[in-house]
């Protein structure tokens, strides 16, 4: 940790760093991409002060890390934002970042999300968790349906993959749709909601940015 102080002043921030491999740690590979997006964030926030930085070598499944201890700590004693690059970056642990938005005394903000409040950095952290247990589910499926058929790799014929792009199709509409259901409850237009998915990062199966055309159909579909 460096430059900590014990100044309180609504405007300071804590920084915290993780990597996940210690090759990552000490070549700088991943530290170098997250203090860059932190610094743009700083640069658009004049007013904050940096008075603590922490760097973490651990797995973000992992919640007990004592450098992240350490930041929130600080945080606490100061009044201080704690500022992470990625949401992953705090944890990949849903439960874990939830417990961490209800705190009174803890506020906490994204570098990749400059505009996020508590409510869309809880989404997006489920949704990431989501997205890696449909791709994990994917490729155990995979796995089983290459080893069914042992040495032969043929395409499937046109009926099973019509089949298997339909049932891509629902996944996907249910992924997105644990997302944009709460934010139509909460009163927000397919327009907004399509702004709020393409803020997070979030893109279509294609890979594309969402509209507000793209956010309706899934809607409807899910009816």
């Amino acid at each position: 940790m460096e430059n900590a102080t014990t100044e309180k002043d609504g405007s300071t921030v804590v920084v915290y760093l993780r990597v996940s491999t210690h090759k990552q740690g000490t070549d700088g590979n991943g530290i170098h991409a997250q203090e860059r997006d932190i610094s743009i964030f700083l640069d658009g926030h004049s007013g904050h002060k940096v008075i603590g930085r922490f760097i973490e070598v651990e797995s973000g499944s992992n919640s007990a890390r004592p450098e992240l201890e350490k930041a929130l700590k600080l945080c606490r004693d100061t009044n201080s934002i704690l500022l992470v690059q990625k949401v992953d970056r705090l944890s990949r642990d849903v439960e874990f970042i939830a417990k961490l938005l209800k705190e009174k005394n803890l506020r906490i903000k994204v570098a990749n999300l400059p505009n996020a409040d508590n409510f869309q950095i809880h989404l997006f952290a489920a949704l990431g968790q989501q997205e890696r247990e449909f791709i994990s589910q994917r490729t155990k499926s995979a796995m089983a349906a290459a080893k069914t058929r042992g040495a032969k790799f043929g395409n499937p014929n046109i009926s099973e993959l019509n089949r298997t792009r339909k049932i891509r199709a629902r996944r996907n509409d249910d992924q997105h749709l644990k997302v944009i259901r709460p934010l139509r409850e909460k009163g927000m237009t397919y327009q907004e909601i399509a702004n709020t998915l393409n803020e997070m990062g979030v893109r279509t199966p294609q890979g594309c940015d969402f509209y507000a055309s793209t956010v309706h159909r899934i809607v409807k579909r899910g009816l």
